[in-house]
């Protein structure tokens, strides 16, 4: 696979409840929503030192031979910097991307944020919405203005997954439907276009399952124009939670590739993981990873894997160590050739 990558004009640990102050004018119709934000001390964007920044603003876009690969870790603010430092030590090289969650009042940028930038990264946040019909109707637009301003002041490429799995069950009561959600982003990416955010790179990301089972994707789709990336959430779940069955990596995402292919945009999967069964399965599901993106899903440009313990929720545990085998099968994909696009 040869991609170009220039700049372009489910589930997330940081998924919490929103909280929001909601007043009305006396002399107008029009109903504003102050948000409350959350935070967690960030240092200011100018304190971030880029040195060789392959995804600076100005970078001339790369052909890049194979697939970026990027991580995302639950944990602690605390705790997620060490963890993303001792994997790559232990990998001997960097990812690509890092993956940060954030709820609809949590402000740009986080500690989490600015460590991705500091260390290299390409940052992608998987930005969290409210209710789909007060976004279209203005009434968020100075939250999203503010956010909208932070991004530009990163001077960074941002991949910006905003209200990703916006078709599944858990998000209804405030996505309403399809229709609701492209008014909505078409709304949040028409402001930041005006605040001059031109640095945010838009995914588009639905649960893989949109694609099967009777799914309509067009109906949540904003059009070619209107997104950047094209990406889909997908989990192998073992068998033990959400299915009885063992899936196939390759499986699991072949009617998103299928159906996004033909659209010459760039395509990510932004989460994914596995369970453990039997023993040694989570690893060879592992390694098979390379082999199904140059083979079944060729224009695939960059997988994002999901670090997260999923247990105390009645889940699954998919973080890389489960077990020795799965961590050193881990390893062994990040050092495959087909997973190093970027060399550094």
């Amino acid at each position: 696979m040869v991609v170009a990558l220039a700049a372009a004009a489910c589930s997330g640990s940081d998924d919490a409840a929103q909280t929001t102050t909601t007043t009305t004018s006396s002399t107008t119709s029009t109903t504003t929503t102050t948000i409350t934000t959350t935070t967690d001390a960030a240092t200011t964007p100018d304190e971030v030192v880029a040195g060789d920044d392959p995804w600076a603003i100005d970078a001339p876009g790369a052909d890049l031979d194979g697939v970026l690969l990027g991580f995302a870790t639950g944990l602690t603010t605390a705790e997620r910097a060490p963890r993303y430092r001792q994997i790559e030590a232990d990998a001997g090289r960097a990812y690509d991307i890092g993956h940060v969650f954030h709820a609809w009042d949590k402000a740009i940028p986080t500690v989490d944020d600015l460590m991705h930038l500091e260390d290299g990264r390409l940052l992608m946040i998987s930005w969290n919405g409210t209710d789909t019909i007060e976004i279209a109707g203005g009434v968020h637009d100075d939250w999203i203005r503010e956010q909208a301003r932070a991004v530009a002041d990163l001077e960074r490429r941002v991949l910006l997954r905003w209200l990703w799995e916006m078709d599944g069950n858990r998000r209804r009561a405030w996505v309403h439907s399809g229709p609701d959600f492209v008014a909505a982003w078409n709304h949040v990416r028409t402001i930041f276009f005006e605040e001059g955010a031109t640095n945010a790179e838009w995914v588009w990301c639905p649960n893989e399952f949109l694609f099967h089972d009777g799914g309509d994707p067009d109906i949540w789709y904003p059009g070619d124009e209107a997104v950047d990336w094209l990406c889909a959430d997908g989990y192998n779940w073992g068998t033990s939670v959400d299915s009885p069955e063992w899936t196939d990596f390759g499986e699991m995402f072949r009617d998103f590739h299928d159906w996004a292919a033909p659209r010459g945009l760039p395509m990510m999967i932004g989460e994914t993981g596995v369970a453990e069964a039997e023993p040694g399965a989570k690893a060879d599901w592992i390694r098979t990873i390379p082999d199904e993106l140059e083979n079944e899903l060729p224009e695939i440009d960059a997988l994002v894997w999901f670090d997260i313990d999923w247990t105390d929720f009645g889940f699954d545990d998919f973080r890389v160590d489960t077990s020795p085998e799965s961590y050193d099968a881990w390893i062994e994909i990040s050092n495959d050739s087909r997973l190093n696009a970027v060399q550094r």
